[in-house]
Formats: structure tokens, sequence, C-alpha cells
């Protein structure tokens, strides 16, 4: 793979990890601070894409910034785990 294929592919996985977001507890705080976090998240990716591709077009840039602003917007909600006692379901 080519150095140039690399550095996209990096800033996909980027993409990928900063909106793969674990869904949220039922509770309805917990909801809200999930779509809420997905879309701070969504926006920051979006401007930090789009700014890429009219200034710098380097995707190794974008990575690291896409990371760094996800890195600043951790998970504070409480990720939805599944009932032991029904066997996962």
């Amino acid at each position: 793979m080519s150095d140039h294929t690399e550095a996209h592919v990096d800033l996909l996985d980027a993409i990928v990890e900063a909106l793969n977001l674990p869904l949220p507890s039922i509770a309805e705080a917990d909801e809200q601070a999930y779509y809420r976090l997905l879309e701070r998240r969504a926006l920051a990716v979006r401007i930090i894409v789009q700014i890429n591709r009219t200034v710098t077009r380097d995707p190794r840039l974008a990575a690291g910034a896409i990371r760094t602003r996800t890195a600043e917007e951790p998970i504070t909600y409480t990720p939805f785990e599944p009932d032991k006692n029904e066997g996962g379901r």
C-alpha cells in the first residue's frame, strides 16, 4: 500500500473511531447525552474534512485533528449493557 493510500485509510479510521459511539443506557439523560455527543463529533468531522480539502489536502493532518477533537469530547454517559440474565438479548 502506498503512503498516500495509508494516509487516507488512517483518515477513514479516525472518522469511524470518532463516530462509533457505544449505545447509551435506556435512561433519558444518557440518550440525550449520546445524541449531543454524536452531533458534536459529526459536526467536527465535517468541518475538519471540509477545511482539509480546501486548505492542506493532507489526510494525515485531518486524521490527527479528528483524533484530537474526539479526545476533547469523551463519552460521559452510561453505555448500554445487555441484561446478563436474559442471555444478552
